[in-house]
């Protein structure tokens, strides 16, 4: 097998709502098509020639694929994949953008950022390149990503972590480390003098530092991922020592079903909390997923529970990352809402002064008008795009506005919809 550079497929052979390239690797015989949809798959053609095909709407898992040549289920892809048809031939550079809405991810530690760039992509109907890494879904499969996480370095919150493990002062770390004082001083004044850890502790020490493996430049996700979570790896023969030691159920925390079960079961209200801790360490950022907007708060919360017992830190708010991407969101889809519907933005702003959400979509709005409108205006391909966006940001299984009810819920009280485009589209349909 031989490889080569990527490229696109001709637009001719692929279907509204999907995107393939070829992967610029041969084989000798054609690899065929899986009989049923998948999240992505490969094949290859009759010359060898190995395709790569996915979805580029957002983690829509495989139930939910429509098979070759038959009609998508949700009413909503149905429409805007209309939209595509009607434009005829698309060009590579909007074919990436398309592409690029279709990573985005609202958890990734890059939002509001990725949005941003995908607006001005948008407006000026070409994607730069490289693009910043935007999601965990088919991200720049044929061109060069950059993160939006300049000189992030976990290595420095390893090396705190393990300074301390090996009883080196306080003082001592702060002193190599002097950006990193507050979470030195927080690291162990919760943890306390490390002479005094017991062996439970240093076990929930060893059980949370695996992934850093990954995190700190061990790029070999498969291996560590085993390591850490499948059985047979160290995670999962730590957990099975914690249990035994502290006489909790099976640590699991993937199987949520087993995992309340199992909490519940738990009738003292110190062991049912460590229990948590326990299961909270052993599922780590989602995995190894440490591109989530919350990987740094997730640390600190496992080492209060090893120090304190406990997850919830004082003093910490709870829930202050869900409050700020809802609200983003919010103010993001009332922009692409109104826009699509072609309301001028002051008449939107002005409006907006007579109604209390509890927050200001202001900026959100002035991002998406200033960007969309772009040097050549309105027109049908930016429309779709639009579209492509604003049901990503709706319907996104990992942080869409869907899972923000109460954020919608509020807009709802006070008058307010991001859906009026693509309802009053639908009704029309129906009609």
């Amino acid at each position: 097998m031989k490889t080569g550079k990527k490229r696109l497929v001709p637009y001719n052979m692929i279907q509204p709502g999907f995107e393939a390239i070829y992967t610029g690797e041969r084989v000798l015989q054609p690899i065929e098509r899986p009989s049923g949809p998948s999240p992505c798959m490969s094949y290859a053609d009759e010359s060898g020639n190995v395709i790569l095909k996915w979805s580029t709407w957002t983690w829509v898992f495989t139930n939910r694929w429509p098979e070759e040549g038959k009609e998508w289920e949700d009413e909503e892809i149905r429409y805007i994949n209309n939209m595509q048809a009607k434009l005829g031939h698309l060009s590579d550079g909007i074919r990436k953008i398309r592409a690029h809405i279709g990573s985005l991810v609202p958890c990734d530690n890059g939002f509001p950022v990725t949005v941003d760039e995908l607006l001005y992509a948008i407006g000026q109907e070409q994607l730069e390149d490289p693009s910043f890494h935007n999601g965990c879904w088919m991200g720049t499969v044929w061109w060069d990503s950059k993160s939006t996480q300049p000189g992030e370095n976990h290595q420095i919150v390893y090396e705190v972590l393990t300074g301390y493990l090996a009883g080196k002062p306080k003082e001592e770390m702060t002193g190599r480390f002097p950006h990193a004082k507050g979470f030195i001083t927080r690291t162990y004044e919760w943890l306390g003098p490390f002479e005094k850890l017991t062996k439970l502790q240093k076990l929930m020490m060893e059980r949370m530092l695996l992934p850093f493996e990954y995190f700190t430049g061990n790029l070999d996700y498969e291996a560590v991922n085993r390591n850490c979570f499948e059985e047979g790896g160290r995670g999962p023969e730590i957990d099975a020592e914690i249990s035994a030691l502290a006489g909790l159920p099976r640590i699991r925390m993937r199987h949520l079903a087993e995992y309340r079960e199992n909490l519940n079961s738990i009738p003292e209200p110190d062991k049912r909390e460590l229990y948590k801790v326990c299961c909270y360490i052993a599922s780590g950022v989602h995995g190894l997923s440490d591109c989530h907007h919350n990987t740094f708060r997730y640390i600190e919360h496992w080492v209060h529970g090893i120090g304190k017992g406990e997850l919830d830190i004082p003093g910490s708010k709870k829930g202050a990352e869900r409050e700020r991407l809802g609200r983003l969101l919010f103010g993001y889809l009332l922009g692409l809402d109104k826009w699509l519907l072609g309301v001028p933005m002051y008449l939107l702003l002005f409006d907006l002064e007579y109604v209390d959400l509890g927050f200001d979509p202001r900026n959100e709005i002035l991002r998406v008008y200033a960007y969309l409108e772009g040097e050549k205006g309105r027109n049908p391909t930016k429309e779709w795009l639009t579209a492509c966006l604003w049901y990503n940001l709706f319907h996104n299984e990992h942080g869409g506005i869907a899972r923000h009810v109460d954020v919608l819920d509020r807009a709802k009280g006070v008058g307010l919809s991001v859906r009026e485009w693509l309802d009053s589209n639908l009704n029309k349909v129906h009609e």
